[in-house]
């Protein structure tokens, strides 16, 4: 190790072969982990989109129901009206700050239950008509999407794939810094640059593995539209 003018470099020869022998080690390693970070990122931006699309549709389906009262009896036009809207505003507020730990809220279950309750009440005029039939299939397409957003909220990948994943970048960069350059600098970036690719991909990996709850995820953007088209709907357009 040599000093001059204040900088360092390092004089140290590079042993003969010693790099021609770690490269094999070094290019099974990076294609074995390449591999499988990749796979791991397919599938956690198929999950992601998945959500996002499950929770375009539910508020979708939001938007359709509330549609559908304009041909139901006052009495029940105006139940099913105050119920949609619950259900949409809790989802929008309450609800999806709880989404990231696939938490709930009672107001949108129950809701969602009292809809149910009013197509199947005795009373009711609507169950037997078309336009019940149709609101009770959209019903079902209803809960059948929240379902699947309470399930979306929880991470699928496993605990011992993010021990794989994350050991296998500590042993890409540890093989990377027993390789020899001739600049200790270049090396040092190098290495830096290969650690920081690797930290922003596992990142990637978290985010999509975590759909909601984050800035960057999936929002409650469809809701908050359904409830203005709900107002535009009271108004008659």
């Amino acid at each position: 190790m040599e000093v001059r003018h204040g900088q360092l470099r390092d004089c140290r020869p590079i042993p003969t072969g010693h790099n021609a022998a770690l490269s094999p080690f070094l290019t099974c390693v990076g294609l074995v982990y390449g591999a499988l970070l990749g796979f791991t990122i397919v599938v956690a931006w198929e999950q992601f989109s998945s959500a996002e699309a499950n929770v375009a549709n539910e508020a979708s389906t939001l938007t359709t129901m509330y549609r559908q009262t304009v041909g139901m009896p006052l009495p029940e036009q105006t139940q099913m009206r105050d119920l949609v809207r619950k259900y949409a505003t809790a989802v929008e507020g309450p609800e999806w700050h709880q989404q990231d730990d696939a938490g709930t809220t009672h107001t949108a279950r129950a809701a969602l239950t009292d809809m149910y309750r009013v197509l199947g009440g005795a009373q009711s005029s609507v169950a037997a008509s078309p336009i019940g039939q149709e609101f009770l299939g959209q019903l079902t397409v209803l809960a059948s999407d929240r379902n699947q957003r309470i399930l979306d909220g929880q991470p699928r990948i496993p605990g011992l794939l993010w021990t794989g994943l994350l050991f296998g970048g500590v042993v890409v960069v540890g093989l990377g810094g027993f390789m020899r350059l001739e600049s200790t600098r270049g090396h040092l970036a190098l290495l830096s640059a290969v650690a920081v690719l690797l930290g922003l991909l596992l990142f990637i990996v978290y985010w999509l593995d975590h759909p909601f709850g984050n800035q960057l995820g999936v929002t409650s953007a469809p809701f908050e539209h359904s409830l203005s088209v709900f107002d535009a709907i009271d108004r008659g357009t």
